[in-house]
C-alpha cells in the first residue's frame, strides 16, 4: 500500500491511495531501487546510506505523486481541490478516494507512467547537472 502525503492540503492528514492507480509498494520500491542504481552506478553505497537515500527518495516521489494528482484534479475542476481536502480530513477509504479521483482522472495508467517518467528525468537530471 502506498501513502500519498497531503501536506499541501492538511499537514495532519494522509491519504491512503493504492487501488485506483494500482501503485503497489513493491512497484514503488522497485522503481526507487532502479533510480538509485542508475544514479549511483559509479559510486558504491553502504547499506545505511542506501537506506537513507531510499527513504528520502520515496518521500520525494510520494510528494511528487500527490502534487501531480492535485494538479490533475484542479485542472479538471478547480473547486475539486477543496472537495478533495475535505474528503481527506474524513480519513476516507481507498474506495472513496478512488471514486472521487476517477471523476477527474480518466486515464490513470497513462498519468502514472508519465509521473514516474517525469520524476526519473528530474531525479537523474539533477545528478547530471551537479556534475
Amino acid at each position: 500500500m502506498f501513502r500519498y502525503s497531503c501536506d499541501i492540503l492538511d499537514t495532519t492528514s494522509y491519504l491512503t491511495y493504492c487501488g485506483y492507480m494500482d501503485i503497489s509498494l513493491p512497484a514503488i520500491e522497485a522503481f526507487i531501487d532502479t533510480l538509485i542504481a542508475e544514479k549511483f552506478s559509479a559510486t558504491p553505497l553502504d547499506d545505511a546510506t542506501r537506506a537513507d537515500i531510499k527513504r528520502e527518495l520515496t518521500d520525494r516521489l510520494n510528494q511528487y505523486l500527490t502534487l501531480r494528482t492535485i494538479e490533475m484534479v484542479s485542472s479538471a475542476n478547480p473547486e475539486a481541490v477543496t472537495q478533495l481536502a475535505d474528503l481527506i480530513k474524513t480519513n476516507p477509504s481507498p474506495e472513496q478516494v478512488n471514486a472521487f479521483i476517477s471523476n477527474y482522472v480518466k486515464e490513470p495508467d497513462i498519468l502514472v507512467s508519465q509521473i514516474f517518467a517525469d520524476f526519473k528525468r528530474l531525479y537523474i537530471g539533477e545528478e547530471k547537472k551537479a556534475n
